[in-house]
């Protein structure tokens, strides 16, 4: 039969501590059911079913105790598997097993008087492989040694030839069985493992694709600013916002002058780098709290939250200046034309409207200027 590879060893490095905790502080929580039964069945048995000062009585004390003793010592293991190295971890969770196989043991080759069984050896055996998950070879070396024990120590006990082969069959078989059962469910636990690191992985990358494919379908490909649809998405919504908590809301529409000249003269490749570079300076300039989309073309648009329009108007005068002194590729030099608006009325529409049309009368004065309305003359730009 050929053995299958350590469990571990399948395990991807960066996984292996991560899984090898898991499993010791399974390990430990299911120890410490199988101590505090053992701990509280024990005595009981002792007291109530066996003589006193008989062998069954000691042994049924001496389970007991060994269960109590390492009561708190799996419990400080189970509250620490972080903190504690592999090794030692692996130490403790085998002495566990170990006294758990020695009293099987005891009480198997105990039960040859009178009941010719393994019963208890038995019980072991498979409480450890079911519940209990250990590597191949370790699981290995542990249980078939103590089977060999077991076989060594039997004769000694049970005299009777036929019963003894039985007995040596009926052990080695059980504890293959038991070795068998445990890699099943161990290395089920591995596959689970696994599968589920690949599946947080897989939901980790297809997360990032899906907002990458968000950014895709919400920003302008060439400035890397809001697109025209999500920009006016923005804009409702915060129109939406600033009518409900009342505070002030002030919207911005601007375009780079003569920019048709520069197309021609240059080229639009040469024009698209302008744009870009008009982009990165209104994210460097732009508060936190504004919102900066590339309506169309070479058209820009702000959304300022909790902003009237004077300080609206003093944010793009800082805007304005920055631009005016930036010199773009190939030393080309722009002026940009505003115009700016504060919610009024009950729409975004109407905020819109009105700061379009505040940067059509500043295109008619000469350009490279900002216009606005203060609060007393929007309602009747908004009737214009």
């Amino acid at each position: 039969m050929k053995l299958p590879k350590n469990f571990l060893a399948e395990m991807p490095n960066e996984y292996k501590r991560e899984f090898f905790n898991t499993i010791s502080r399974e390990n430990f929580i299911r120890m410490l059911i199988i101590a505090v039964l053992l701990a509280v069945i024990e005595p009981f048995i002792a007291l109530v079913l066996q003589t006193p000062e008989t062998i069954d009585f000691y042994i049924s004390l001496g389970i007991a105790l060994s269960a109590i003793v390492f009561l708190p010592v799996l419990y400080f293991h189970r509250k620490n598997v972080e903190r504690l190295p592999m090794i030692y971890l692996a130490i403790i969770q085998l002495l566990f097993l170990i006294v758990i196989l020695m009293w099987g043991i005891i009480l198997s080759l105990h039960e040859q008087s009178h009941l010719a069984s393994s019963s208890a050896y038995f019980l072991a055996v498979f409480t450890i492989a079911a519940f209990i998950t250990m590597p191949p070879y370790i699981s290995l070396c542990l249980l078939f040694l103590f089977n060999i024990i077991f076989l060594i120590l039997l004769p000694q006990y049970q005299q009777d030839p036929m019963l003894l082969m039985t007995l040596k069959i009926n052990t080695l078989s059980m504890t293959l069985i038991a070795w068998i059962l445990n890699q099943m469910i161990s290395r089920d636990k591995v596959k689970s493992f696994i599968n589920e690191k690949l599946i947080n992985a897989k939901n980790i990358e297809l997360k990032k694709i899906n907002e990458e494919l968000k950014e895709l379908t919400t920003r302008d490909s060439m400035t890397g600013l809001l697109n025209h649809n999500s920009i006016m998405k923005c804009l409702k919504d915060e129109t939406e916002r600033a009518k409900r908590i009342n505070y002030p809301l002030s919207g911005a529409i601007f375009d780079l002058d003569d920019f048709k000249q520069i197309n021609d003269n240059y080229g639009h490749k040469i024009g698209d780098e302008v744009l870009i570079g008009v982009a990165r300076i209104l994210t460097e300039q732009c508060r936190s709290t504004d919102i900066v989309g590339r309506y169309g073309g070479d058209e820009f648009f702000i959304i300022m939250p909790d902003t009237n329009v004077i300080n609206a108007t003093v944010l793009l005068e800082r805007i304005k200046s920055r631009i005016r002194e930036e010199t773009f590729i190939n030393g080309i030099k722009i002026s940009v034309s505003y115009g700016v608006s504060e919610l009024i009325g009950d729409s975004e529409h109407e905020l819109f409207n009105s700061s379009d049309a505040m940067l059509y009368k500043a295109k008619k004065k000469g350009k490279n200027q900002i216009n606005n309305y203060l609060e007393s003359d929007l309602k009747s730009a908004a009737a214009n």
